[in-house]
């Protein structure tokens, strides 16, 4: 079930209305804005996406019908091999900048992941910087509750749990960027079911939404 909506009636699309708009957006507890405008309707995301709605009672049903997976915080101490925590360092290294570039406001936008023998290290919800991380323990596709040793993890936690079942990924960069020499699937909104099951046997991108890289921790690209 979404977190909620507002709609909202814009003179323009242009950037400083939508940016505007976004920053609403991403300080809200809402879960997307509907936009009013020429007599079209649209969703803004929390990816600044603007994707037309062509039914909007449609839309919002499916919406509503999603399920969204809820986050359980245990606050213990978990160990961590170093070299995953090592290789986990050097690929926020390799990317900073990229992540860097998709900030808006105080939020940065992108995550990194390295599967571990008990989980996978990944980058913290709602970050400010990339000096943080936190350690996914579990993802219950059945019941939809992710544990997390710390923090609360990105949204992407579901989906990037769920390409780590493809033995031969080490390495998940996710950026909000669209590179073309790849194959698209569908937006959904992260963090749902709908947004989980995937096709995980190569890199991708999810249209309107960015890039999810698969790696095998060899540098080599899956």
């Amino acid at each position: 079930m979404i977190n909620g909506y507002e709609e909202f009636y814009v003179e323009s699309l242009k950037d400083e209305i939508i940016d505007e708009l976004y920053l609403k957006l991403l300080e809200s507890r809402n879960q997307f804005f509907i936009l009013n405008f020429d007599k079209k309707i649209y969703c803004l995301t929390k990816e600044r996406t603007i994707v037309e709605i062509l039914n909007k009672q449609k839309f919002l049903q499916d919406a509503n019908q999603d399920i969204y997976y809820r986050t359980i915080v245990k606050n213990e101490n978990i160990c961590i091999d170093e070299n995953d925590l090592k290789l986990f360092w050097n690929y926020v290294n390799k990317y900073k900048n990229q992540i860097l570039q998709n900030r808006f406001g105080k939020y940065l936008f992108g995550s990194i992941a390295v599967k571990t023998k008990n989980g996978f290290i990944t980058t913290i919800r709602g970050k400010e910087n990339l000096e943080d991380y936190t350690i996914v323990k579990n993802v219950d596709h059945k019941t939809h509750i992710i544990i997390v040793a710390n923090k609360k993890a990105t949204l992407n936690a579901p989906l990037l749990d769920y390409i780590f079942k493809n033995s031969k990924v080490k390495v998940i960069v996710h950026l909000h960027q669209i590179y073309e020499n790849l194959p698209y699937q569908d937006y959904a909104f992260p963090g749902t079911v709908k947004d989980t099951f995937r096709n995980n046997k190569t890199s991708f991108n999810i249209k309107n939404h960015g890039v999810m890289y698969l790696f095998d921790g060899q540098e080599n690209l899956i």
